[in-house]
């Protein structure tokens, strides 16, 4: 198991240099990822050379690269059309930068944002688009040797094991793969309650599918009506006695990604990951 980190890079790219990843690589992170917060085709290419002359100097692997782009389930032909163009920008850039990885969100049909719920995310009218989408976006990724990884959660599309492994089958594409997050499936109380069931299902399910692994801890707010909110590894109720041994019985040398933290608290749940990891006797590194 290696740890990696996303959440250090946010921006256009513009401010990633040695010291970036050598505050990662001195708290003994295995490998970075970016967040682009600009459209991918807006990213000049010394800028991406001096990235990746960025990630060189220090050794660190460039993991994944992720970014925004339009809804790619919209029923509207043209912002479905924009957001695979979009998508297909940043597997081009992964591929100019050296980075194995490129990330998709299915993205929702709520205006609001693409993690906010809306009834017809579920439709299976949507799920059509969805795998339109994927597999338009897989042709580029194929063509540069890049394979996309999913981003899944319970108010997406993407919602549950059963539908992830169907949407990832249909498309016949071995360059598809899972990022698994098993936090964006904490949804109700009874999954809360009953980790271990949801864990077993997960990796049951999705196992020949996982590429790496995104791990955020969760808490329960004492307010009406059910409030379900991230918080720092270690510190919440994720259960990681059982859920590190599921990861590393399933892909033994995966990335684990800490994700989602100021970078304050960034060195805890780096410190905290570790320290769960080795107390449950599972090779780090």
């Amino acid at each position: 198991m290696k740890i990696g980190l996303l959440g250090l890079i946010m921006s256009d790219l513009r401010d990633v240099g040695y010291d970036t990843l050598r505050w990662a690589s001195d708290l003994g992170f295995h490998g970075v990822g970016a967040h682009l917060t600009v459209p991918a085709a807006t990213i000049a290419e010394e800028t991406a050379a001096a990235t990746r002359a960025a990630f060189d100097s220090v050794g660190m692997p460039f993991l994944q690269l992720w970014g925004p782009y339009p809804s790619i389930i919209s029923p509207d032909e043209a912002v479905r059309q924009s957001g695979v163009a979009g998508a297909r920008d940043l597997v081009k850039l992964a591929a100019q930068m050296g980075v194995p990885e490129s990330g998709v969100r299915p993205t929702s049909l709520n205006p609001r944002g693409d993690w906010w719920p809306h009834p017809d995310n579920y439709k299976p009218e949507t799920e059509d688009r969805l795998l339109r989408s994927l597999c338009e976006i897989l042709e580029t990724a194929e063509a540069h040797n890049i394979d996309i990884v999913l981003e899944t959660h319970v108010t997406t599309t993407l919602n549950t094991p059963e539908t992830i492994r169907r949407v990832i089958e249909r498309t016949g594409s071995k360059r598809l793969k899972l990022n698994l997050d098993p936090c964006n499936f904490m949804g109700d109380l009874q999954t809360v309650f009953n980790q271990t069931a949801l864990f077993e299902r997960l990796f049951a399910q999705l196992t020949p599918y996982i590429a790496t692994v995104h791990l955020k801890d969760f808490l329960l707010e004492d307010r009406f009506v059910v409030h379900i909110s991230e918080t720092v590894i270690g510190t919440g109720l994720m259960e990681w006695d059982v859920l590190l041994p599921h990861i590393h019985a399933a892909k033994p040398d995966a990335y684990v990604v800490i994700e989602h933290l100021p970078l304050n608290l960034i060195p805890l749940a780096k410190r905290n990951l570790t320290e769960k990891i080795k107390g449950l006797g599972l090779p780090l590194g």
